[in-house]
């Protein structure tokens, strides 16, 4: 692979972090908004909604950190 094509993958690379970066802020935000849940309210819909969309962001930031590792390896 020529110096270009590494150029491009490393562009990617950076901005794929910034996202992992991003993803992880909001689901930190979504985390401390769950943890700020009355404890009476914490059997209802929207705890159970932000457990559920924290899982998906975890989901979403393993994935884009295989696709790094994935990508670094040929860097």
């Amino acid at each position: 692979m020529n110096q270009i094509r590494r150029d491009k993958i490393n562009a990617t690379l950076n901005k794929l972090r910034e996202c992992v970066s991003k993803l992880e802020g909001i689901k930190d935000d979504e985390d401390d908004s769950r943890d700020n849940i009355p404890e009476n309210l914490q059997n209802g819909d929207a705890y159970q909604q932000s457990e559920e969309s924290s899982d998906a962001l975890q989901d979403a930031i393993d994935s884009i950190n295989e696709v790094i590792d994935e990508l670094e390896k040929i860097t």
